[in-house]
């Protein structure tokens, strides 16, 4: 499990699920009932019309960064970049937002 912010993203789109699976045998021995808390932290970024630019996914967000300058800031390199570019490759084709 993840210990602590690594700047990793799990890029989602609408109707998306996440599963979040760990090894059992890696738990402390089993005492009474065992309760599981997820804490998680991620960023919404809506495509429509209200949204500049809210069709493209970039600029990425992190911890850290100002958020009165989205896209305005250089989004610096992390260690877990690596980990974006090997799983975070589908590619959603461009919606138009139009009103009939």
């Amino acid at each position: 499990m993840i210990s602590g912010r690594d700047n990793a993203l799990a890029l989602l789109n609408g109707g998306d699920e996440l599963t979040l699976s760990f090894a059992a045998s890696q738990l402390p021995p089993k005492q009474g009932v065992r309760d599981f808390f997820h804490y998680s932290v991620g960023w919404d970024k809506d495509a429509d019309f209200h949204c500049a630019r809210g069709w493209e996914v970039e600029p990425l967000p992190w911890h850290g960064m100002d958020s009165q300058k989205y896209g305005c800031e250089f989004r610096p390199a992390f260690a877990s970049d690596k980990v974006m570019e090997k799983y975070n490759t589908r590619w959603v084709g461009p919606r138009t937002f139009t009103r009939k």
